[in-house]
């Protein structure tokens, strides 16, 4: 381990010496123009050391190294490095705000934005982005109700994802997929994709028509940011068997036969935070990942689970309009739709979680 003790504040830092070493940003070992690095790990000698170190203008580390190398370090890099420093960052950072449903009614001014102001504005994306990163679903208003406009809208912002049911989809009750979601039928919260190895990050939905001798099909959005905090603080031990039990999901229809295992509840293994919420009971493949004498406990949290979800203060419900697009975050907020009579159509698409966050990086809005 080399021993560092920077010149100007005095703060000591242990680092690995192959870790520095494999971490030198010069041209002969970083292609500047890709940001890739020219060699592995093993071009490098195991044992490789720094002969000697020495200051620079107080804040620059010039190292010799055993391999004939010569190195120079920005402070700044070194210390913004250490897994302190990360974990730091992604909980002070990125500010969110978990709400219920007074706390988004008091907010919901800032959920909202304007399709021509977004048009005309970069920084109106931004904005948009920003709200959602921190409340996990937003608005775009003045959205002609047609498929190409609201395409127009959501391209805006991110790019879109293609899965089975296309990138653009139009549905209403016509039984087009095996799903739920093309019937007129209450559907409860849920998150959507559990049976994909990486669920769309973010889905958009828009309603085109109902009809005007329609009823119901109200839709209601659940935080599971803040409904995964008020369970770890109200069932503790419910919030750990959802954290660790592998819950099987699958999607199956004529040519598609998908399936996925992970815990409900995914927690960043740096921060212990919520990175993802997966919960969906209409996806639910057969359940043989756990031991029969654990199944007790397990569905017992499951209950404590969906009672909180269909707690009314937990849910936002309000009436999806034709000209107004809803995004949110399918790692995050739970969404659901009363049963309807009429004719209904929407229209939504997917995003891949990698293109928001992409998006929200190049913002300078997350890590």
């Amino acid at each position: 381990m080399l021993q560092l003790k920077h010149a100007g504040s005095g703060q000591v830092i242990e680092l690995d010496e192959f870790w520095l070493r494999y971490h030198c940003h010069c041209g002969d070992c970083l292609n500047t123009e890709t940001h890739q690095r020219r060699y592995d790990v093993l071009e490098l000698p195991a044992d490789v050391y720094a002969l000697r170190h020495s200051w620079e203008s107080g804040d620059k580390l010039l190292v010799e190294w055993s391999d004939g190398h010569r190195s120079s370090y920005d402070w700044a890099f070194i210390y913004d490095s250490q897994l302190e420093q990360l974990i730091s960052r992604r909980t002070k950072s990125t500010a969110l705000t978990p709400w219920n449903r007074s706390i988004v009614l008091q907010n919901e001014r800032h959920l909202r934005f304007s399709l021509p102001a977004l048009v005309a504005s970069d920084e109106q994306v931004k904005q948009l982005v920003g709200a959602l990163v921190r409340y996990g679903i937003v608005f775009i208003d003045d959205v002609a109700p047609t498929p190409t406009m609201t395409e127009l809208a959501l391209r805006r912002c991110f790019p879109i994802m293609k899965t089975f049911f296309g990138e653009m989809w139009t549905f209403s009750d016509k039984p087009d997929h095996a799903d739920t979601a093309y019937t007129k039928m209450y559907l409860g919260s849920h998150t959507d994709n559990t049976y994909f190895c990486d669920a769309a990050g973010l889905q958009a939905l828009h309603c085109l028509d109902h009809s005007a001798d329609g009823t119901g099909g109200e839709n209601f959005f659940v935080d599971g940011l803040h409904l995964v905090q008020e369970l770890r603080r109200r069932f503790p031990a419910a919030y750990e068997v959802l954290c660790r039990v592998q819950v099987p999901a699958e999607y199956i229809e004529q040519g598609q036969h998908h399936c996925h295992t992970a815990p409900i509840i995914r927690i960043d293994p740096l921060t212990g935070e919520l990175l993802q919420l997966r919960l969906n009971v209409y996806d639910r493949a057969v359940f043989n990942t756990l031991p029969q004498r654990e199944m007790a406990s397990f569905y017992a949290s499951l209950r404590q689970l969906l009672q909180m979800v269909r707690e009314e203060e937990q849910q936002w419900q309000l009436k999806l309009r034709p000209g107004s697009l809803v995004i949110f975050d399918n790692w995050r907020v739970l969404h659901g739709r009363h049963a309807y009579t009429g004719r209904r159509i929407m229209c939504g698409a997917y995003v891949q979680r990698t293109d928001y966050q992409s998006k929200a990086r190049i913002l300078g809005l997350i890590e």
